[in-house]
Order: C-alpha cells, then structure tokens, then sequence
C-alpha cells in the first residue's frame, strides 16, 4: 500500500511540476527571466492550480510513509520523470520516442531491482535521539546551502543543475521530517505531534525546499535541473533513513542488487534528463527565432 500512495504521489507530483513549468515558460515568454517575472508565474492559473496538486501530492506520500520506512517510500519518486514527460507531452507537446520509452524501462527495471533486493523496512525516526538529528539537520542545511551559494554563481546550465540538486535535498529533507511527524502521530495523535520538537523543523525548511524547486524550474531547462531534483531526493532521504534512524536493509549479496538496480535507475534518469522531449517542451526567449546576418530566420538549439 505504501508503495501504490507514493506512485500516486509521484503521479500528482509530476503533475503540478509540468503546470508550474508551463506557468514558467508562459511567464518567461511575456515578461523575459527578470526579478519580477517570479511573481508574475505565481500569480498565473497553471501555477495555483498545480501547487493545489502538488498538495496532494504531499498527503499521499505523508501517508506513505507512515505506512513503510523512508527507503521504501523515497525511491519509489524516481518514477515521476518519466511521468512528467508523459504528462508533459500531453500539455507542452512533444512525442515520446523509442528512445525515452527504453529509459523508462531502464528505470523501472532499475526501481524493483533496488526495491526486492534490499528490502528496507523497520526504523525508528523519534528513537534516533536529539543528536543525531541535530547533527544531521546541520549537515544537510549545510548543504543546501552550499549548492544554493554555487548556483547563484554558475553559468545557465550549471545554475540549474545545482538548484535542481538543491530542491532534492530540501524535498528529501522533508520527507524525513514527515516520517517523524508521521510516527507522533501514529504513537499520540495530534497532541504529540505538536509536541515533537521536530515537527517544527519544517516551518523553515519546506518553504525554503519550496523555494528552491521555484528556482530551479526558473533556472534553465529542465533536463539539467531534472537529475539532481530526482535523484536527490531519495539519496538524501535514503542515508537519513538507513544512515541516521535505524531502517534495515537486507545485507551479503543483496547489497550487490541493490547498487546494480540503483545504477539502473541513475542511467534511465540520466537518458530520460537529456531527452529532446524536454527542451521541446520549454520554450521561451531562448527558443524563439532570430534574424541572421543575411535576413534569414534561424532558431536557437536548446542548450
């Protein structure tokens, strides 16, 4: 069950994310990449309507994850980059080729083979103890620091690869504190949770993992950002869950499964990232055609 909520989510995630690119490229295209745009592209109905989606898209993997441990659930997200291409072929345009349909495979194959061989299960989020969270969240604001600051001083393409590894980390940091949030609940109702001092961890760090996945959609195109958004996100939770809370995986060969189904699942994101689907998909003042030198109209090639 845990595993079917969080495709569910994966499903709604993709969703919101091609409405607030459309937003983004509409915003883009009628304004230009200024300062101000930002506020235009929120105030755009694609993006209210897919930040209402994206929601429920948190409900779902919230639920999720009080149902398995943070190894299973996360994982599981990879999938929403083949989903968003789907998705955004059917509203940017585009068509799916042979080509992304073997990375999906690729992908999918990669997921069940991580997913059977290591078997994550158990973990105790609020037995960790206050040290081993405190440390952690230093460890990892730290990085979302860092890749923020590198961001801010990168070229275009390389400003959006590393908000994208940005907004993984904020999303995956989240949903390890959903996880917390999700077993007070379970042992005390409400009243505990309101309790659990790291429950209030996520007052500042989801508007700021909000924040950067703005960002990075704005950034650049989105088979730079794409890799390190969907990648991020389960490593991050993934070595908080097994690394940090006590979940278990199975160990001896096993363990060679797993690395094998992850590399799996790296190359299809990797091939699925850098699909002409998705710049295809982005217009934008980069896309548009310009005057040569001799009166001809030529188009720029995406990045």
């Amino acid at each position: 069950m845990a595993v079917v909520l969080v495709l569910l989510a994966t499903i709604a995630n993709a969703t919101a994310l091609v409405l607030q690119r459309k937003a983004a490229q509409d915003s883009a295209r009628s304004r230009g990449i200024s300062a101000g745009s930002l506020r235009d592209m929120v105030q755009r109905p694609a993006w209210l309507v897919g930040t209402s989606i994206f929601a429920v898209a948190v409900a779902l993997q919230a639920t999720a994850l009080s149902l398995g441990s943070i190894a299973l659930v996360q994982p599981v997200l990879v999938m929403e980059l083949p989903f968003t291409l789907l998705l955004g072929w059917l509203v940017l345009g585009g068509a799916l080729r042979r080509r992304e349909w073997i990375a999906v495979a690729v992908m999918s194959v990669g997921l069940v083979v991580l997913l059977v061989s290591l078997q994550p299960s158990g973990g105790d989020a609020l037995g960790a103890g206050a040290v081993v969270w405190i440390l952690g969240t230093l460890v990892t604001m730290g990085l979302l620091g860092l890749t923020t600051a590198v961001a801010k001083r990168s070229p275009p393409v390389g400003r959006a690869a590393f908000y994208g590894i940005a907004a993984g980390i904020g999303s995956g940091f989240v949903a390890v504190i959903v996880k917390a949030m999700t077993e007070a609940l379970a042992e005390g109702g409400l009243g505990q949770v309101v309790t659990t001092w790291q429950s209030y961890l996520l007052i500042p760090v989801a508007p700021a993992a909000f924040l950067v996945l703005q960002h990075a959609l704005r950034a650049g195109r989105l088979l730079a950002s794409q890799p390190g958004l969907i990648l991020g996100n389960p490593l991050l939770s993934s070595i908080w869950g097994v690394g940090l809370l006590g979940e278990e995986v199975n160990g001896g060969a096993a363990v060679v499964g797993g690395i094998a189904g992850a590399v799996l699942m790296t190359v299809g994101v990797f091939l699925l990232s850098r699909s002409p689907l998705l710049a295809a998909q982005e217009g934008g003042p980069r896309d548009r055609p310009t005057t040569g030198r001799q009166g001809t109209v030529e188009r720029r090639r995406p990045l």
